[in-house]
């Protein structure tokens, strides 16, 4: 999805610390909720990819109250 997130010709270039904040924020504000999800599945998928993220398992009721109880002790 590389190229889809946003419209680079309404950015403005600069090598102004605050002018690149504000591009980046017009950017992000700009962004369809389409190209937002687009984004956050490729950065998951390079997460997961890297290592940086575990996969989750889905626990049953047992282990969920299991967990409970013992900090509650």
């Amino acid at each position: 999805m590389a190229g889809s997130y946003g419209d680079s010709q309404n950015v403005a270039h600069s090598t102004d610390w605050n002018a690149n904040d504000q591009n980046l924020l017009t950017a992000t504000l700009a962004a369809t909720p389409a190209q937002r999800l687009a984004w956050l599945e490729d950065a998951m998928r390079v997460a997961y990819t890297s290592g940086a993220l575990k996969p989750r398992r889905l626990i049953g009721i047992e282990e969920w109250e299991a967990m409970g109880s013992s900090s509650r002790s």
